[in-house]
């Protein structure tokens, strides 16, 4: 079977493991090789309409008797114009129809081609989603493939909304009899009744990841504590989680050195995305269970979810307590190998700063971590468990960082609020700094490096480019007089430091002191440092050594501690 063949099977194969067996049919050459298998496959109910517009309708019709997903498939030009009405009438009664378009592959809006259309963009009120799928199909490609799959047929099987699948279309007619692909994944979807699935923490090693999340409410926290307490399992998460219950550690300060311990068999996994990319290692050998709260589909990696609960993580918690005398040991197995209490001596550093903002940060102060560098060295380092961190990992871009937390400190005047920010983050949205609503309750680090540091800290940029990566990519040499002018003309008290004794003297005043005005503490260092810091971070991550503790627990533990 050849690449571009692989394709449509896997496309059939998906459909028929969601059992969707209606297909309304119009002729066309892009999705002939889709017709011809299906109208010989026994399960399907294969109908043809030749107009468009009343295929669609007449799937409305289907799927409203029968409650159960209906696919239309059309081929290239203008075809699926035709299915617009119908899919609007989908969307706003929760029609569950799968638009299956097809298009030529080699076509495109530049190249005078015949019948090409551009499906890129369509009315927001005609699907839920739309995705398309890969032509290569080599490893990464299968794997996009099948993610894009089960999130639109999880849509319309589940959420009885109507989606698009746009593909590429096949021309080879010599293989049709050829047997459909195993190697797929989809999902066991849960709402409730899934309390027997407890028996599959039983002698496993069992672990809760925790991406960006909302505030846990006291309810909410408790439930996922009492969870994992009762299991003795770990909560892996960054700080932008929020999640400051039992049994927690900080994904920096184990995923490092994961490829030398005895890794999670379960993964249950919350929340948004995760800024902190070395949390793949707890991901790649594990089953992965996931909640989704808003009962969309979604997973990290590309990776496969064996099981999807469409609840609230609260109910997931209550329920799959532990009510028997079995417990994992996995927690305190990891937490023996886990450094939380970083022992050596950094430069003047990213790290450095965020160590001593760790330490000094007061009680029920709130945080906002610029992305990448600051976010990374952030998470090295425990924070008291009433600081609440946020950081914009959603877009995931540069801009916003600075005016997002003066947003934050508007919300509660009485509250500190925090910021830990890269110089190119900063001065690219220091423009809110000469807002008139600014007041004393907001207190910056600027971590002013020279250039965007992150992308000297790349190992294939640096391997391959070294200093030139200074000159456009990681944008060298700009604001190098600092921001003092600027923050002391916005009314900012100024505070600065270029040596590490400097900074040394400076940083308890600057978290705790009490000013009248906002205080912005301009840090300056090297490439160098940072280099030399984030290193000794994940050294030190990498090589901590808590031998005489780690045996008496792994003694305790015996036969509940998986081997390695």
């Amino acid at each position: 079977m050849n690449k571009q063949q692989d394709l449509i099977y896997y496309l059939i194969s998906l459909l028929k493991a969601y059992k969707i067996k209606y297909v309304i049919a119009s002729p066309g050459m892009q999705n002939a090789k889709f017709n011809s298998i299906v109208q010989e496959d026994k399960a399907f109910n294969c109908y043809s309409v030749v107009d468009e517009r009343s295929a669609a309708y007449v799937a409305t019709g289907i799927a409203y008797e029968t409650q159960e997903p209906v696919i239309i498939t059309c081929t290239g030009a203008t075809a699926s114009r035709n299915y617009l009405s119908a899919l609007t009438e989908a969307f706003y009664r929760k029609i569950p129809i799968i638009a299956i378009t097809f298009f030529n592959y080699d076509s495109n809006k530049y190249s005078l081609s015949p019948q090409y259309i551009d499906r890129t963009n369509s009315q927001n009120d005609i699907k839920y989603i739309s995705v398309e799928l890969p032509k290569n199909m080599d490893t990464s490609g299968k794997k996009r493939c099948l993610t894009f799959l089960n999130a639109a047929l999880i849509n319309a099987k589940y959420n009885n909304l109507p989606v698009h699948i746009n593909c590429p279309a096949i021309h080879n007619y010599k293989d049709i009899e050829q047997s459909l692909p195993i190697d797929i994944w989809t999902p066991t979807i849960y709402s409730e009744n899934f309390e027997t699935l407890k028996r599959e923490f039983n002698n496993k090693n069992t672990a809760v990841f925790i991406g960006s999340h909302t505030k846990f409410s006291k309810n909410e926290e408790l439930a996922l504590s009492e969870f994992v307490s009762s299991w003795d399992i770990p909560v892996i998460c960054d700080h932008t989680s929020n999640y400051h219950g039992k049994n927690k550690i900080l994904v920096s300060q184990i995923s490092y050195k994961m490829k030398s311990l005895t890794p999670p068999d379960i993964v249950i996994d919350i929340g948004g995305i995760s800024g902190e990319y070395s949390s793949s290692s707890i991901f790649t050998k594990a089953k992965i269970w996931r909640i989704a709260e808003d009962n969309k589909f979604s997973n990290r990696l590309n990776l496969p979810v064996e099981n999807l609960f469409l609840c609230r993580e609260q109910y997931f918690f209550e329920r799959m307590k532990n009510d028997t005398t079995i417990s994992s040991g996995y927690y305190t197995y990891l937490k023996s190998e886990s450094e939380d209490k970083i022992k050596i001596e950094l430069p003047l550093s990213n790290g450095l700063v965020c160590q001593n903002l760790a330490k000094y940060i007061p009680a029920n102060s709130s945080l906002h971590v610029s992305i990448l560098n600051s976010l990374r060295n952030m998470n090295f380092f425990d924070l008291p468990e009433n600081i609440d961190v946020n950081c914009n990992v959603g877009g995931f871009g540069i801009d916003g960082a600075v005016s997002t937390l003066f947003g934050q400190s508007l919300a509660y005047p009485n509250k500190l609020y925090f910021g830990i920010i890269g110089d190119l983050a900063f001065f690219y949205d220091m423009n809110i700094l000469g807002n008139r609503h600014l007041s004393s309750n907001l207190r910056i680090i600027l971590i002013n490096n020279n250039r965007g540091e992150e992308f000297r800290l790349n190992p294939t940029l640096e391997l391959n480019l070294g200093n030139s990566t200074d000159s456009l990519i990681a944008a060298s040499g700009h604001y190098k007089n600092g921001a003092k002018s600027w923050a002391e003309a916005c009314g900012f008290y100024y505070m600065k430091a270029e040596t590490k004794d400097e900074f040394g003297t400076q940083i308890k005043d600057f978290c705790t002191q009490k000013f009248e005005q906002p205080v912005l503490f301009e840090v300056f260092t090297t490439d160098e440092n940072e280099k030399l810091g984030l290193s000794l971070l994940k050294n030190n991550i990498v090589n901590c050594n808590k031998t005489k503790e780690k045996e008496g627990i792994l003694e305790k533990l015996g036969k509940f501690i998986c081997k390695k």
